[in-house]
């Protein structure tokens, strides 16, 4: 029975499984897991960094006084700018952080609870990149990354992969520069400051209340000799003075909460039912066959033959050959998927579907143990 099992439905069962188990693999479960990798990537650089704030162009004297005041904790300045960068043969423009002590690197999104992979060890000039530009410019471990900083090439190698810096529109790069490259960027640089810090609190309210109400980005502070004339120079002091920033301070706490979504499994159960669905319906065409319902019936049965093994090889079959190709078409999928997907947005949901696929075996077996009684007590 089984040689004819290999004969006459092997074929058709290799079909059904593969094509019910990349259906509901990619059409089901995907989207599911895709969805809730979506929600924990706009919610993980909020809530698996030490970040409190974000705010706008401090100067050089503000970086080194904020500390201990104003329930502040810590704070990381940076430079920020888009710039074309190269790896191996690919280039495309991205965000790329700059900061000239990474001593404090683990207080931002750079940090331990958002590694992904790492080298065994430190590069001399070494920088961190996000998933994302990793996917964008297939860039590993080990790769260098070149740019041009203040009007030469420089070369950095890729020490860690990191999950991807959302705030940043296409993902971030951040490198750590040296004293010379520090002050060539001040030189060239307009501003008295850097781009942006960001700030950690050992008192939330108290900090930002002072950050909403009378911090002001020195950094955008004009040096006196940009200037005609001393009036020209006032107005422009007093303007940054007198203005208010609060709009420009992203608040972490609060992008947090509005990131903060569920996501909904009727997908799932919609795909598990469609499964046992698809399954039982395939197994009852089956055994209407004419070479199955009239061979057994008329040939077989009557003559004591074990019908019973042909539908337990269909049961076997069928069961293994859906969970290996449902776990592998999925598995390609979440590989070739543009959006980083970490395994806390698997959970336990991607089993359910198989579960619900052995289920409508289990029931299509009933139905043809059944039919074969059926037709030994009719003979």
């Amino acid at each position: 029975m089984f040689n004819y099992w290999i004969r006459h439905r092997l074929l058709w069962t290799i079909f059904a499984s593969t094509f019910i188990a990349v259906i509901a693999s990619c059409i089901f479960i995907y989207p599911y897991i895709s969805h809730k990798a979506e929600i924990y990537n706009s919610q993980s650089v909020y809530k698996k960094s030490n970040i409190d704030f974000i705010v706008p162009e401090p100067s050089f004297e503000q970086t080194q006084s904020l500390e201990g005041e104003n329930g502040i904790k810590k704070v990381f300045p940076f430079y920020l700018t888009k710039t074309v960068v190269k790896v191996k043969t690919e280039s495309r423009s991205t965000t790329v952080l700059l900061s000239d002590d990474f001593e404090d690197i683990n207080y931002t999104m750079y940090n331990n609870r958002r590694l992904i992979r790492k080298a065994a060890s430190k590069y001399k000039n070494s920088i961190l990149v996000d998933w994302q530009f990793c996917k964008d410019t297939s860039a590993k471990i080990g790769d260098s990354i070149i740019f041009t900083l203040n009007g030469q090439n420089v070369e950095f190698r890729i020490y860690a992969i990191y999950e991807t810096n959302s705030i940043y529109d296409g993902g971030a790069i951040i490198a750590q520069i040296n004293d010379d490259q520090k002050k060539s960027i001040q030189q060239n640089s307009n501003n008295s400051g850097y781009s942006g810090m960001y700030v950690i609190a050992n008192n939330y309210n108290l900090c930002k209340l002072y950050l909403t109400n009378d911090y002001r980005p020195l950094g955008r502070l004009k040096a006196r000799d940009m200037f005609e004339n001393d009036i020209q120079y006032q107005r422009h002091y007093d303007a940054i003075m007198s203005s208010g920033f609060a709009n420009e301070i992203t608040d972490f706490r609060v992008k947090e909460n509005q990131f903060d979504k569920s996501n909904s499994t009727l997908l799932i159960w919609v795909g598990g039912g469609l499964a046992i669905l698809l399954i039982i319906v395939f197994n009852i065409a089956m055994s209407r066959r004419g070479c199955e319902k009239v061979y057994f019936a008329k040939y077989c049965i009557p003559k004591g033959i074990n019908v019973k093994v042909y539908y337990n090889a269909s049961f076997v079959f069928e069961a293994i050959g859906f969970c290996i190709i449902y776990f592998i078409s999925l598995f390609i999928r979440i590989c070739i998927s543009k959006i980083y997907i970490p395994r806390a947005s698997y959970g336990i949901w991607p089993i359910v579907i198989p579960v619900f696929a052995i289920i409508g075996e289990i029931v299509s077996l009933l139905i043809n143990y059944f039919t074969i009684s059926t037709i030994e007590e009719d003979k």
